[in-house]
């Protein structure tokens, strides 16, 4: 088959979402399919900030192309389109087309059947932005909807909209324990600049649970600066590899905290579990297909950062519970594959 995927502009830095896509990508060309993934740099709203403008100059002087995307590793057989902007004479014919935004199922959804039959692929109910009546009506476009996690599915029946679950998954060959389960107590987070990713609650959570722990490691990650708020004994990484992330991260801590207000998945939790990490987590949607109360996870509300220090405390203080609940991370993890969530989703593409 001819696949094409498109994606909402080009990220330099790895956002979830675009790694899962890509890596369905390289998935789908090493069993035989061409697989194309447009960028289209364009915005919802028409407004072009500065960043688009010079992605879009960068665009038409031919500088943007698979080096721009440093992170990740694609198969050769993938083949990177960048656009500035929504035309159809930019989309390679083909068998499926497939839109990741909300934004970008209205434009999928006027293309012309040469482009292939036609999917949205659903990673989280996008209203953060405030554009929800057209998030809503974007799922009731004629579509073929996939969604990633059970709670998107429930989101599409409320809007009376039929969906396929296909669950994400875990690179097992990136995340992995690299160390025994008997390793210290510490946490891990992300830090994120999106005020609904939790990190500034997550942070005030921390900050009393180093005050009456102090010898528990806090190990942070994420893409932005250091924060300048951060305690001296708190190490963060700063765009971390995967490497990075699975032997001095997700590998040297217990306990990972996944604070975010909603979620469409979370990988960062399940990378974390596959490294042999317990969960505290916010009831964020996302998490509830692989966090499971009493057996991996202590769920709290979302901010909720009382609830959030009672959870890590009840771990820490009870280590034995600890390693029950990071030895289920890894069980958990393990049926989170590539291999069965690509084969789901082939066969639909294929249209059984």
């Amino acid at each position: 088959m001819k696949i094409t995927f498109i994606l909402p502009g080009l990220s330099r830095f790895p956002v979830g979402g675009y790694k899962v896509v890509y890596q369905y990508a390289n998935f789908l060309a090493e069993k035989g399919n061409e697989v194309s993934i447009v960028h289209i740099e364009q915005v919802p709203n028409g407004h072009v900030t500065m960043r688009v403008h010079l992605k879009n100059l960068a665009i038409k002087l031919g500088f943007m192309g698979s080096k721009s995307v440093s992170w990740f590793h694609f198969d050769n057989r993938v083949k990177l389109i960048f656009n500035s902007n929504f035309s159809e004479d930019n989309i390679p014919t083909g068998d499926v087309v497939i839109a990741t935004a909300w934004y970008l199922a209205y434009f999928v959804n006027d293309l012309s059947k040469s482009r292939g039959r036609k999917y949205y692929f659903i990673q989280h109910y996008e209203i953060q932005d405030g554009y929800k009546n057209k998030v809503d009506q974007s799922w009731r476009l004629p579509l073929k909807k996939i969604v990633i996690a059970s709670w998107l599915q429930d989101v599409g029946r409320n809007l009376g909209v039929e969906t396929t679950l296909v669950k994400n998954f875990v690179n097992h060959k990136e995340f992995f324990p690299t160390s025994s389960l008997e390793r210290p107590a510490a946490i891990s987070m992300l830090i994120h600049d999106q005020s609904w990713k939790g990190s500034s609650e997550g942070l005030t959570a921390l900050k009393r649970i180093s005050k009456k722990y102090p010898q528990v490691k806090i190990l942070l990650f994420g893409v932005p600066d250091r924060p300048n708020n951060l305690p001296n004994n708190f190490e963060y990484i700063q765009n971390a590899s995967t490497s990075q992330l699975c032997k001095q991260i997700y590998g040297q801590s217990t306990i990972f905290l996944f604070p975010s207000h909603t979620e469409g998945w979370g990988l960062t939790a399940t990378e974390a579990m596959a490294c042999g990490n317990a969960l505290v987590s916010t009831d964020n949607g996302g998490v509830l297909d692989f966090g499971i109360e009493k057996r991996n996870a202590v769920i709290v509300p979302v901010s909720d950062t009382d609830a959030m220090v009672k959870g890590l405390e009840y771990l820490l203080d009870n280590p034995v519970e600890m390693r029950r609940y990071q030895v289920q991370s890894i069980k958990i993890a393990e049926d989170l594959t590539i291999v069965n969530s690509g084969n789901k989703l082939l066969s639909i593409l294929e249209g059984d």
